[in-house]
């Protein structure tokens, strides 16, 4: 090594000069990988994010965590519900974010989009080594971006499906969907479904509809559990159309 190149200990390891102009060359920029395979737990130099308890206390109390609160509240972050995850691989969403973000309370969640690219093939959940399950806690945050109204927009299309289902006991596709769905299908679906209760008559399979006190019970399943009063809001009617007395409402 020549004399100028040489180091004492605990010297870095010097840039060489530009043999044209002896000027010392820049170094190269460094680039920090985007993806939701590189996002860090947290940024230290960034302030921390808001942080509400009462999150995480809906989260444990949701009877769809049953199975899984010991698994949320071990996460170990090691990334394999991310690694297997189709929709990360393909948008900006995490579930290993979302799982620590969900744990720590972090509010952000209430308003982020990205949670509504799961799908919910549970995939995370088969994986997880400590019995989490990052699909359900989606469900549970959904559900609470919806109460407070941030998520209402994901699920309004929806609506119609629902008022159908608590006026009949059974729902059926949204008339918003019927042209991506005849377009897919043909024409000859469209007319299948204006024909189908006569067909059905014709074949001898009874009313489509479920009897009188079947759709009693399941109304008030949903007045009971409070299905009925969330529909009116996510269709501007009811009186927590615009947050209510959710104890998340405001935020």
């Amino acid at each position: 090594m020549p004399d100028d190149m040489t180091m004492k200990a605990g010297e870095r390891t010097p840039v060489p000069a530009t043999p044209q102009t002896g000027e010392t060359a820049p170094r190269p920029a460094v680039t920090t990988p985007r993806g939701p395979h590189t996002l860090i737990a947290e940024n230290s130099f960034t302030s921390a994010p808001r942080r509400d308890p009462e999150i995480v206390r809906r989260i444990l109390e949701d009877p769809r965590m049953h199975d899984h609160r010991d698994g949320f509240q071990s996460c170990i972050q090691c990334g394999i519900c991310t690694s297997g995850c189709p929709a990360a691989r393909f948008t900006e969403y995490s579930p290993r974010e979302t799982a620590r973000r969900a744990l720590e309370g972090d509010e952000s969640l209430l308003t982020d989009d990205a949670i509504w690219y799961c799908f919910s093939c549970y995939t995370c959940q088969s994986r997880c080594p400590r019995g989490n399950s990052v699909a359900v806690i989606n469900q549970i945050v959904r559900s609470l971006q919806v109460e407070i109204g941030s998520g209402r927009r994901h699920v309004e299309m929806f609506a119609q499906w629902c008022a159908a289902f608590y006026d009949k006991g059974m729902g059926g596709n949204p008339h918003l969907m019927f042209p991506g769905v005849s377009e897919a299908w043909g024409e000859q679906w469209l007319e299948s479904m204006d024909r189908l209760l006569e067909v059905r008559e014709k074949l001898g399979l009874g009313d489509l509809y479920p009897p009188r006190n079947v759709v009693a019970e399941v109304q008030t399943i949903m007045e009971e559990t409070g299905f009925k009063e969330r529909l009116a809001a996510v269709r501007g009617d009811g009186p927590s159309a615009h947050g209510g007395d959710s104890i998340l409402a405001s935020r």
